[in-house]
C-alpha cells in the first residue's frame, strides 16, 4: 500500500488512485502553487463554490415584479347645456309661473337695480305676476341682497288688458316701499317709479304700453 502513496509539494501524502490531486491541499500533483485550486474539507469533498450574486429583476430570466399604478379617475362628464329657462335674463319665464317649454313670455319691461349689491343689474318682467326673491324659482332674482326675503318679498303686476303696472306686498315679512311709501296695497307704477325691497333700490322701465303691445298682432 506505501508504494502507491504519493507526497504533494506541501508534504501530504495521498493516493493518486482515490484522488486526482491532494485532498489535504487541493494541488496537482505536477504544478506548482499558482494553480491552487478551492479548498476541501476533510475527506476529500470539495467546498462548493460561493452563489453567484442575484441578478437584477428582469436580467435574470424570472419576470420582473409588476408595478401597480392606480388608473387615473375618469372624466367628469361635460355638462348638460343650460335650458334657456335657465340663463338669466332670459325671455322664457322662470320663475313661479314658469311656461311650458319652448312656450315664450315676452318681456313687458325691466326693473334695474340702483342701490345694493345687485347695483346696475337689470331684471326682465313679464305678463301678469312677477315674484321678487332671492331664491332661484323667484321671478325677480335679488341673489346679492340678504335683507330681501327668500320668497315672495313682493310682486310686480303687468295687466295685459289695461297695460299698466300694479306692486303688491308679498307673502314674507319683508316691506316694499314705492316711492318712499310703504306697500300695504296694490299700487300703480309709472315710468322712473322706484320700489324699495331690503337695502335694494329697483326703477321701472316700462316697455308694453301705448306704444308697444303684444296682444296686438300688428306689434
Amino acid at each position: 500500500m506505501a508504494d502507491k502513496m504519493i507526497r504533494c509539494p506541501e508534504g501530504h501524502f495521498y493516493d493518486p488512485s482515490k484522488h486526482g490531486a491532494c485532498p489535504w491541499c487541493a494541488l496537482p500533483q505536477d504544478v506548482g502553487y499558482e494553480a491552487k485550486t478551492r479548498p476541501v474539507r476533510p475527506g476529500g469533498l470539495e467546498i462548493p463554490p460561493p452563489l453567484p450574486p442575484p441578478f437584477p429583476a428582469g436580467l435574470s430570466g424570472e419576470p420582473a415584479a409588476q408595478s401597480f399604478t392606480p388608473a387615473a379617475p375618469a372624466a367628469p362628464a361635460p355638462a348638460a347645456a343650460t335650458p334657456a329657462a335657465a340663463r338669466p335674463g332670459a325671455t322664457v319665464r322662470v320663475g313661479m309661473n314658469a311656461t311650458a317649454a319652448g312656450k315664450r313670455d315676452p318681456v313687458v319691461g325691466w326693473l334695474v337695480c340702483l342701490e345694493g349689491p345687485d347695483r346696475g343689474r337689470d331684471f326682465r318682467l313679464h305678463m301678469e305676476k312677477n315674484y321678487i326673491g332671492r331664491a332661484p324659482t323667484m321671478d325677480v332674482v335679488i341673489e346679492g341682497d340678504n335683507t330681501v326675503s327668500r320668497e315672495k318679498h313682493g310682486v310686480i303686476i303687468f295687466d295685459p288688458k289695461r297695460l299698466v303696472f300694479w306692486v303688491l306686498p308679498g307673502e314674507a315679512s319683508g316691506l316694499v316701499y314705492l316711492n318712499g311709501e310703504i306697500v300695504n296695497a296694490p299700487m300703480q307704477m309709472q315710468h322712473d317709479d322706484v320700489i324699495e325691497v331690503g337695502q335694494s333700490k329697483l326703477v321701472l322701465i316700462p316697455f308694453c304700453g301705448e306704444k308697444y303691445n303684444w296682444s296686438d298682432p300688428a306689434a
